[in-house]
């Protein structure tokens, strides 16, 4: 699994808190552009399943659900950091093709598509990404 992911689309997600005084619900807000990484720190929770622990920003750590993550990743509310790479790559490939093809339709669309990418990429703060 990848470690560090970033925030594709703004949502928020309800995380338990840890406090030993008080068990209770929090909403978190994540913003587009935000840093998930995730650590080393796992736990299991009997009848629930394992929980990592995950570093926003360098900012604030929460547990979630490892099957929450998969969910957020599969919906497109995440995505990892070489993905983002990848798609940018793909996505000006795909913006030569049409331009060699003449197909304005598509060079719009993907120009679009790009551009919102980069915007993404652009709020990452690269002082809280590592390894990349």
């Amino acid at each position: 699994m990848d470690k560090q992911f970033v925030i594709m689309k703004p949502f928020c997600h309800e995380v338990g808190c840890c406090c030993p005084e008080q068990q209770h619900q929090h909403m978190i807000n994540f913003r587009q552009g935000d840093v998930w990484t995730i650590t080393n720190n796992r736990k299991y929770v009997d009848s629930l399943g394992w929980y990592c622990l995950i570093d926003i920003n360098n900012e604030f750590q929460f547990f979630i659900y490892v099957g929450d993550i998969q969910e957020l990743y599969v919906k497109g509310s995440i995505c990892s950091i070489w993905d983002l790479d990848l798609k940018i790559n793909h996505l000006k490939f795909k913006i030569n093709e049409a331009l060699d093809t003449h197909d304005r339709e598509v060079f719009l669309s993907l120009s679009n598509e790009l551009h919102h990418i980069q915007q993404v990429k652009s709020k990452i703060n690269y002082a809280h990404v590592q390894n990349i």
